[in-house]
Protein backbone atom coordinates (compact mmCIF):
# COMPACT_ATOMS: atom_id res chain seq x y z
CA UNK A 1 0.00 0.00 0.00
CA UNK A 2 2.00 3.56 -1.34
CA UNK A 3 -1.17 5.63 -2.23
CA UNK A 4 -3.93 6.09 -0.07
CA UNK A 5 -5.61 8.58 -2.00
CA UNK A 6 -5.64 10.51 -5.80
CA UNK A 7 -1.98 12.50 -5.83
CA UNK A 8 -3.55 15.45 -6.88
CA UNK A 9 -6.59 15.89 -4.25
CA UNK A 10 -5.13 18.32 -1.47
CA UNK A 11 -6.54 16.83 1.65
CA UNK A 12 -8.11 19.31 4.97
CA UNK A 13 -6.08 18.80 7.96
CA UNK A 14 -9.36 17.09 9.55
CA UNK A 15 -9.35 14.35 6.22
CA UNK A 16 -5.50 13.77 6.93
CA UNK A 17 -6.26 12.91 10.67
CA UNK A 18 -9.38 10.89 10.49
CA UNK A 19 -7.01 8.63 7.93
CA UNK A 20 -4.18 8.95 9.95
CA UNK A 21 -6.03 7.55 13.25
CA UNK A 22 -7.42 5.04 11.07
CA UNK A 23 -3.83 3.73 9.62
CA UNK A 24 -2.84 3.98 13.28
CA UNK A 25 -5.65 1.47 13.99
CA UNK A 26 -3.93 -1.10 11.30
CA UNK A 27 -1.92 -3.61 12.83
CA UNK A 28 -1.23 -4.92 8.93
CA UNK A 29 1.12 -1.61 8.83
CA UNK A 30 4.74 -0.99 10.29
CA UNK A 31 5.36 1.57 12.81
CA UNK A 32 6.92 4.15 10.25
CA UNK A 33 5.28 6.07 8.31
CA UNK A 34 4.24 9.26 7.45
CA UNK A 35 0.82 10.60 5.12
CA UNK A 36 1.62 13.46 2.44
CA UNK A 37 -0.42 16.40 1.59
CA UNK A 38 -2.35 14.14 -0.63
CA UNK A 39 -2.61 11.37 2.14
CA UNK A 40 -0.31 8.98 0.45
CA UNK A 41 1.23 6.83 2.66
CA UNK A 42 5.33 7.07 2.85
CA UNK A 43 6.86 3.98 4.31
CA UNK A 44 10.10 4.54 6.24
CA UNK A 45 12.71 1.04 6.75
CA UNK A 46 12.90 1.28 10.50
CA UNK A 47 15.58 3.56 12.42
CA UNK A 48 19.13 1.85 12.62
CA UNK A 49 20.18 1.68 16.31
CA UNK A 50 22.72 5.08 15.66
CA UNK A 51 20.38 6.27 14.67
CA UNK A 52 18.03 6.07 17.56
CA UNK A 53 20.89 6.74 19.94
CA UNK A 54 21.44 9.57 18.56
CA UNK A 55 18.19 10.81 18.47
CA UNK A 56 17.79 9.71 22.06
CA UNK A 57 20.84 11.16 23.06
CA UNK A 58 19.56 15.17 21.40
CA UNK A 59 16.11 14.71 23.08
CA UNK A 60 18.15 14.43 26.51
CA UNK A 61 19.95 17.42 25.37
CA UNK A 62 17.09 19.43 24.68
CA UNK A 63 15.18 18.63 27.58
CA UNK A 64 18.85 19.35 29.61
CA UNK A 65 19.50 23.15 28.15
CA UNK A 66 15.41 23.86 27.74
CA UNK A 67 13.60 22.45 29.68
CA UNK A 68 10.39 21.47 28.88
CA UNK A 69 10.05 18.11 27.27
CA UNK A 70 11.28 16.43 23.76
CA UNK A 71 10.09 13.39 22.02
CA UNK A 72 11.77 10.88 19.69
CA UNK A 73 9.25 10.34 16.71
CA UNK A 74 6.05 12.20 17.18
CA UNK A 75 3.48 12.81 14.57
CA UNK A 76 3.19 16.75 13.49
CA UNK A 77 0.33 17.84 11.40
CA UNK A 78 1.67 20.36 9.05
CA UNK A 79 0.16 23.02 6.60
CA UNK A 80 1.89 21.84 3.49
CA UNK A 81 3.30 18.42 3.74
CA UNK A 82 0.86 16.37 5.69
CA UNK A 83 1.34 14.63 8.89
CA UNK A 84 5.31 13.87 9.16
CA UNK A 85 7.21 12.27 12.21
CA UNK A 86 10.33 14.46 12.86
CA UNK A 87 12.84 12.50 15.06
CA UNK A 88 12.95 14.57 17.92
CA UNK A 89 10.17 17.74 18.87
CA UNK A 90 10.56 19.74 21.95
CA UNK A 91 7.86 21.83 23.85
CA UNK A 92 8.20 24.04 26.79
CA UNK A 93 5.94 22.77 29.46
CA UNK A 94 3.12 24.73 28.57
CA UNK A 95 2.09 23.22 25.81
CA UNK A 96 2.31 19.95 26.89
CA UNK A 97 -0.64 20.42 29.40
CA UNK A 98 -2.66 22.20 26.67
CA UNK A 99 -5.72 19.98 25.31
CA UNK A 100 -4.88 18.64 21.63
CA UNK A 101 -6.72 19.58 18.86
CA UNK A 102 -6.30 16.52 17.05
CA UNK A 103 -5.67 13.35 19.30
CA UNK A 104 -2.00 12.09 18.70
CA UNK A 105 -1.07 15.22 16.70
CA UNK A 106 0.85 17.68 17.18
CA UNK A 107 0.60 21.30 15.64
CA UNK A 108 4.07 23.18 15.70
CA UNK A 109 5.83 22.35 18.47
CA UNK A 110 8.78 25.28 18.41
CA UNK A 111 11.60 22.81 17.64
CA UNK A 112 11.89 20.26 15.35
CA UNK A 113 15.13 17.74 14.40
CA UNK A 114 15.53 15.65 11.40
CA UNK A 115 18.76 13.69 11.64
CA UNK A 116 19.67 12.48 8.10
CA UNK A 117 19.95 9.11 6.94
CA UNK A 118 21.80 8.30 3.92
CA UNK A 119 18.70 7.41 1.72
CA UNK A 120 17.31 11.08 2.65
CA UNK A 121 16.53 13.32 -0.70
CA UNK A 122 17.38 16.78 -0.79
CA UNK A 123 14.13 17.94 -1.93
CA UNK A 124 12.27 15.86 0.67
CA UNK A 125 14.00 17.54 3.54
CA UNK A 126 13.29 20.96 1.87
CA UNK A 127 9.85 20.01 1.45
CA UNK A 128 9.16 18.96 4.92
CA UNK A 129 11.67 22.06 6.95
CA UNK A 130 9.35 24.40 4.59
CA UNK A 131 6.57 22.30 5.88
CA UNK A 132 7.52 22.34 9.30
CA UNK A 133 8.34 26.33 9.27
CA UNK A 134 5.26 27.12 7.71
CA UNK A 135 2.92 25.46 9.87
CA UNK A 136 4.50 27.50 12.67
CA UNK A 137 7.81 25.55 13.57
CA UNK A 138 10.21 28.53 15.05
CA UNK A 139 13.19 26.37 14.29
CA UNK A 140 14.26 22.91 12.54
CA UNK A 141 17.75 21.55 13.36
CA UNK A 142 18.85 19.17 10.46
CA UNK A 143 21.63 16.88 11.61
CA UNK A 144 24.29 15.90 8.30
CA UNK A 145 25.57 12.69 7.42
CA UNK A 146 28.99 14.19 8.94
CA UNK A 147 27.56 15.90 12.34
CA UNK A 148 27.23 19.47 10.56
CA UNK A 149 24.31 21.21 12.07
CA UNK A 150 21.90 24.06 10.62
CA UNK A 151 19.66 25.65 12.00
CA UNK A 152 17.14 26.61 9.86
CA UNK A 153 14.23 29.09 10.37
CA UNK A 154 11.79 31.67 8.33
CA UNK A 155 14.51 33.75 7.20
CA UNK A 156 17.09 31.02 6.51
CA UNK A 157 19.79 28.57 7.63
CA UNK A 158 21.78 30.01 10.61
CA UNK A 159 25.05 28.40 12.60
CA UNK A 160 23.37 29.14 16.04
CA UNK A 161 20.12 28.00 17.12
CA UNK A 162 17.97 30.68 18.28
CA UNK A 163 17.01 28.90 21.65
CA UNK A 164 20.59 29.45 22.53
CA UNK A 165 21.75 25.41 21.97
CA UNK A 166 24.54 23.65 22.14
CA UNK A 167 24.19 19.98 21.21
CA UNK A 168 27.19 18.11 21.32
CA UNK A 169 26.85 14.66 19.21
CA UNK A 170 29.57 12.35 19.64
CA UNK A 171 31.64 11.28 16.45
CA UNK A 172 31.23 7.75 16.49
CA UNK A 173 27.47 8.51 15.19
CA UNK A 174 28.81 9.78 11.53
CA UNK A 175 30.66 9.42 8.77
CA UNK A 176 33.62 10.72 7.91
CA UNK A 177 32.76 10.57 3.96
CA UNK A 178 31.47 14.59 3.08
CA UNK A 179 27.34 13.88 2.06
Amino acid sequence: MTSMMNADTLLSPEELSILWADLAGNEQLPDWYELTEHGELIMSPRPETRHQRLCTQIAFQLQAQLGGEAVVEAAVLTATAGIRVPDVIWMPESAWQQPAAIEHLLKAPPLVVEVLSPGNRKKEINHKTQAYLASGVQEVILIGLTGIIEYVRQDGVHAMSMFNLHLELPSQHFSSVNP
